[in-house]
């Protein structure tokens, strides 16, 4: 075996070994014994069937103030490339700010999968009664849900709010994560 070869097989054991535990459900498609010759092909092999069984995450981050309406409205969205079937966490935090003037105020806040459908049991209602001060409320809001992907390629995923009421109000501060992952235990979806 020459030095690189044995480097090549060095590094892949240590990557091995650092991430067994998080990947263990990984299946390579080569596997090598001593005193047997190995491909670099073989081993860029298995290096690739790892890469795509990492994580991956993508974000958007957004300091200014989106008007909410009275329809489902996408607020932001993010797109991850996901390299196969596997599992997308999404979570959305904002301030959302409350025009407030006296009457009950509602809205709704939340992420899908779908630009106009807020996700099953995952969305956040948000309500003022009647007879507070008249003010602007600031609350932080979040939302996450994990969505199934069958198929490798760009997702997209939206945070979304309505508002259910007359009153005003803007969400800023806003930052919405997607991450990628494959399962390694039971996964349950409403």
């Amino acid at each position: 075996m020459n030095p690189r070869e044995l480097r090549n097989l060095a590094l892949g054991l240590a990557l091995g070994l650092l991430g067994a535990g998080a990947l263990a459900g990984v299946s390579l498609p080569h596997t090598f014994t001593a005193g047997n010759p190995i491909r670099a092909s073989e081993v860029n092999a298995n290096f690739a069937a790892l890469n795509n069984a990492l994580p991956g995450v993508a974000q958007t981050v957004s300091a200014g103030s989106a008007a909410i309406t009275a329809s489902s409205a996408v607020i932001d969205s993010v797109s991850i490339n996901v390299p196969g079937p596997g599992y997308v966490r999404v979570s959305a935090s904002a301030q959302l700010n409350i025009e407030y003037t006296g009457a009950s105020a509602h809205f709704t806040f939340g992420v899908s999968d779908a630009p106009d459908v807020f996700s099953p049991d995952q969305d956040r209602r948000i309500m003022l009664p009647n007879g507070l001060p008249a003010w602007t409320y600031s609350y932080i809001v979040s939302s996450e849900r994990v969505f199934r992907v069958d198929s490798a390629g760009p997702k997209t995923f939206y945070m979304l709010a309505e508002e259910n009421s007359s009153a005003q109000g803007t969400v800023s501060r806003r930052v919405l994560t997607a991450t990628y992952f494959t399962a390694m235990g039971t996964v349950q979806t409403p």
